[in-house]
């Protein structure tokens, strides 16, 4: 299990196993200790002493209990079974702030662990805030509504050493809307979403170091001219910036303004077109791409287009291989989904 999904699997059941909804315990594991220290990671603040922290036990896609304490001095230590089945996060919270460990795993070879956790100060004044990378991937087509949904990926850097937690409305991040949202939101169980304007308001802590933050949009598209033109806006300087078409959903994809083709890739066993923005990107520029025959209707005829009976003999082929599922669902009124 890697870090990111075992913290969103933590925090997405962490409200229900507080709530009691936690599974007991098995009593057959033999007896094991997680020891660890809180550091505090804010230059000239006081060492932290008296910091709530959580043992999370995760096991079977599920969390089987949390334990609480105290910390003294900022040392902590839980008791824990010994068993390579489970997964613990120790998880602890700071200025309102919550914080996840590593993964942990104990067995009756290796019974005890030890860890350190950094926490931070916050601030309310912005720190010199950066995105890394901005992906923009088309993960879905609702031909019969005339809408795609297309998620998004920033991962922004702070390089100081407090928690930005906002300004006085406490958004960490605005990023512009594309055209024609019908939908707007984030993904994750920390900070709120609300669409302010023509932004959609991210109030997601922003930790020192770099961090992901997911967003997703509905946006309608021009039924009458079969097309869309998607434009990704940065709302910080970025250093890259890229829009992930599968090619499935339209056969005509061209790049927009200061954007280029960037070749593609495979994902899930399917081809993804990719347009990049040509170098950084400062606030309000972005990257944009053109999309067109999004509605099926007038997608190319491998048995009339001039491929003659080679492409013909490929189609049967396909079609006998259960490729003519694929066929009509790419060609027909339902929505897709993918990517």
């Amino acid at each position: 299990m890697t870090r990111r999904a075992a913290l969103a699997l933590a925090l997405a059941a962490l409200a229900g196993a507080l709530a009691g909804g936690a599974a007991p315990a098995s009593a057959q594991a033999p007896a094991g200790e997680i020891r660890g220290r809180l550091l505090q990671g804010t230059a000239g603040a006081p060492a932290l002493d008296a910091v709530a922290v959580q043992l999370i036990v995760l096991g079977e896609g599920e969390v089987l209990e949390a334990a609480g304490a105290t910390s003294r001095g900022g040392a902590f230590r839980f008791a824990a079974a010994a068993d390579p089945r489970r997964t613990y996060l120790v998880r602890a919270s700071h200025r309102g702030v919550q914080y996840l460990s590593p993964p942990l795993l104990l067995s009756p070879e290796r019974p005890e662990a030890e860890l350190e956790l950094t926490l931070f100060e916050t601030t309310r004044e912005r720190p010199d805030l950066r995105i890394e990378s901005t992906v923009a991937t088309v993960i879905a087509l609702d031909r019969a509504n005339a809408q795609l949904t297309i998620e998004r990926v920033d991962e922004v850097t702070n390089p100081g050493d407090r928690v930005y937690v906002g300004d006085g409305s406490g958004a960490t991040l605005r990023l512009p809307l594309p055209d024609r949202t019908a939908e707007a939101s984030g993904t994750g169980t920390e900070g709120g979403f609300a669409v302010e304007g023509g932004a959609l308001a991210a109030s997601v802590p922003l930790r020192p170091g770099t961090a992901a933050v997911v967003t997703r949009y509905v946006v309608g598209y021009d039924r009458a001219r079969d097309a869309y033109a998607l434009r990704i806006t940065a709302p910080l300087p970025a250093r890259r910036m890229e829009i992930e078409v599968p090619v499935r959903f339209t056969d005509e994809i061209g790049p927009g303004a200061a954007s280029a083709r960037a070749g593609g890739r495979e994902a899930s066993g399917e081809r993804v077109a990719v347009i990049a923005r040509e170098g950084e990107a400062r606030p309000g520029q972005g990257v944009a791409v053109r999309l067109g025959r999004l509605s099926g209707r007038n997608a190319r005829n491998p048995l009339t287009d001039g491929t003659g009976a080679f492409g013909a003999a490929l189609v049967a082929l396909a079609a006998t291989g259960g490729g003519a599922l694929l066929l009509l669902r790419a060609g027909g009124g339902r929505a897709e989904g993918g990517a």
